[in-house]
């Protein structure tokens, strides 16, 4: 029986279809709820501030919203007094649920680590996913109090006119969303802090910029090119987004940039928040990297597809331009994931390989398991694939369009995914090479962007001071000992259309390419070597231990066998012998 609930959870599936374990599924979470939850929301019914707290913003947020529409509207219409309320309300709202929300969750696995009560919630065997998800149910339950607080002084701006009641609506729902979003970011922080002051100034102070360029550049920045593709949508605004649901018209485009898109860019970040905050609240001899692993096999392909569709929706003029900044963005995820990987293990831990013997789990399953190599020939394979179908994507598109010289956009787009390619393998290489040797994740990750930048940097450095001391500052000659730098794929692709005079450019800079590659195919050599030796040396040591202890124990035995029998104490002697007399 739940105890939250007093009630029975369903026993199991009436049968094992997809509609009936749905089914038993719905059932045990309504039976059964959350017990991290329930308890989350029991203290905080006890604390009386929280209705004063939510009564006071909704209050404050109606006097400044009523303010502002009595001064606007006795110089503007009513129409425009309702566009720009919309405005304006849904604004600081945005900022409300940006700012208050990962401090609400920045304030939930911090306080158990500093009151000491984290490890009262371990011993409870409730799994760390199930921990997170209780967390964020409780984070995400208080913040949507002050979304459904504000409710009404939202419906202000539809009275007055020039915003319909489903623009509101929609603007609401997003509202929720983006509470999604920053409460798992807040979770994710908390999750690795064990202070709670420590854990709410991190988070406010990457809250803080975070929020306000996602508002400038998601807001203002994108409602232009939302004019540009639906004249409907006004341009300037912030909050855009409800507006072009209603107003632009149905079609490809509208599914593409309105459904998917928007939906990729909050489930991504969200499900890779989740998935680091059960990763910091599993123990280092678990199994922590499934759950990142399967993010990235999974979103590298969205992310992929989600780059290379403003090639397909733009002029064929901007064409080129749009597909080389979707394989730099396609370049910018990998090399990202490539940093998230480099606190990967040298290799399963012997509790992780005795689960997978239990459960008898499969290739697949061990292959997405914790490992410096498994996780390299997962980037290897997912990221080269990415990026070749990007690259095979643009050439298609490039001696398709109808430009005076498709052959020329076709070599440049090569140009720049070549280059990509080899850098990438290099990186992968490096961090398998770094991790295999460096016990900590910060030194790796703290050397491997020391080494990135300085061969994006340093290249160009030593190309200036060529050319000053050559006196020739724009000549060939110190141009090409900038090749080795990935900044470089850019004059290549510069250098294109000038014929047999751009040639040595670009030769270089295959050159320094295809070393790039054969440096990281080396470097992946040796780790994986260093990481067989490693694990060898790790089996050979279980392998004596469990030796020593099978040893011990068949000492034990045999001397418990070639002991003679017990004599029998006074305790249990016959009444009539000599013991039982002395007794």
């Amino acid at each position: 029986m739940s105890v939250q609930t007093g009630t029975s959870p369903p026993a199991g599936p009436a049968s094992q279809r997809l509609v009936d374990r749905a089914r038993h599924r719905v059932g045990r979470i309504l039976g059964e709820p959350n017990p991290i939850w329930i308890r989350e929301l029991k203290q905080a019914a006890r604390l009386a501030r929280t209705p004063i707290i939510l009564l006071v913003l909704a209050v404050l947020m109606a006097l400044l919203v009523a303010a502002i529409g009595g001064i606007a509207a006795k110089e503007i219409a009513p129409a425009k007094t309702g566009v720009i309320l919309f405005q304006v309300f849904f604004s600081l709202a945005y900022f409300v649920v940006a700012l208050v929300g990962p401090a609400v969750a920045a304030n939930s696995i911090a306080s158990e680590r500093e009151g000491r009560t984290w490890e009262a919630v371990l011993l409870t065997g409730i799994p760390p996913g199930e921990i997170a998800r209780g967390k964020f149910l409780a984070a995400y339950t208080a913040i949507s109090m002050y979304v459904v607080m504000l409710a009404p002084v939202g419906a202000l701006p539809f009275l007055f006119g020039g915003i319909t009641a489903m623009e509101v609506v929609i603007a609401f729902l997003f509202l929720f969303l983006i509470a999604l979003l920053s409460v798992a970011f807040g979770l994710a922080i908390s999750s690795k802090m064990g202070s709670l002051r420590a854990a709410i100034l991190v988070t406010l102070l990457l809250a803080f910029p975070l929020s306000i360029g996602l508002f400038s550049a998601g807001g203002s920045g994108l409602s232009y090119a939302a004019h540009l593709a639906w004249p409907e949508v006004p341009e300037g605004p912030p909050i855009w987004l409800p507006i072009a649901y209603q107003r632009a018209p149905l079609g490809l485009d509208y599914v593409l940039f309105l459904i998917l898109l928007p939906i990729a860019a909050i489930g991504m970040p969200a499900w890779f928040l989740y998935q680091v905050t059960v990763s910091n609240l599993t123990s280092e001899s678990d199994d922590r990297s499934s759950g990142l692993k399967t993010w990235f096999a999974v979103c590298a392909p969205v992310t992929t597809a989600a780059v290379a569709v403003p090639a397909f929706s733009v002029d064929a003029s901007d064409r080129l331009p749009a597909i080389v900044a979707g394989l730099c963005a396609a370049l910018s995820f990998l090399i990202f994931c490539v940093f998230l990987f480099a606190g990967e293990p040298i290799g399963p831990s012997r509790r992780v390989e005795v689960h997978w013997a239990r459960s008898r789990a499969s290739r697949l399953r061990r292959f997405f398991g914790p490992g410096v190599m498994r996780s390299a020939y997962l980037l290897l394979a997912v990221g080269v694939s990415a990026i070749t179908a990007l690259w095979v994507v643009g050439h298609r598109l490039s001696l398709g369009a109808p430009v005076p010289t498709p052959e020329i956009h076709a070599q440049q787009v090569q140009h720049v995914a070549v280059y990509a390619l080899a850098v990438y393998v290099f990186l992968v290489g490096l961090n398998a090479f770094l991790r295999a040797r460096i016990a900590s994740p910060l030194v790796t990750r703290a050397l491997l962007l020391t080494l990135l930048f300085t061969i994006a940097v340093g290249p160009w450095i030593v190309a200036a001071i060529a050319g000053l001391v050559a006196e020739l500052d724009t000549s060939e000659s110190a141009l090409l000992v900038a090749a080795p730098s990935p900044f470089y794929a850019f004059v290549m692709l510069s250098k294109a259309d000038q014929g047999d005079a751009g040639s040595s450019v670009i030769a270089a800079g295959y050159t320094a390419a295809a070393g790039w590659v054969a440096v990281g195919l080396g470097l992946l050599s040796a780790a994986r070597a260093r990481c067989a030796a490693v694990v060898a040396q790790r089996e050979a040591a279980f392998a004596e231990t469990d030796a020593l202890l099978a040893r011990e124990d068949e000492a034990a035995l045999a001397a418990e066998q070639a002991a003679p029998p017990h004599a029998a104490t006074p305790e249990h002697a016959e009444p009539g012998s000599a013991a039982g007399t002395a007794a």
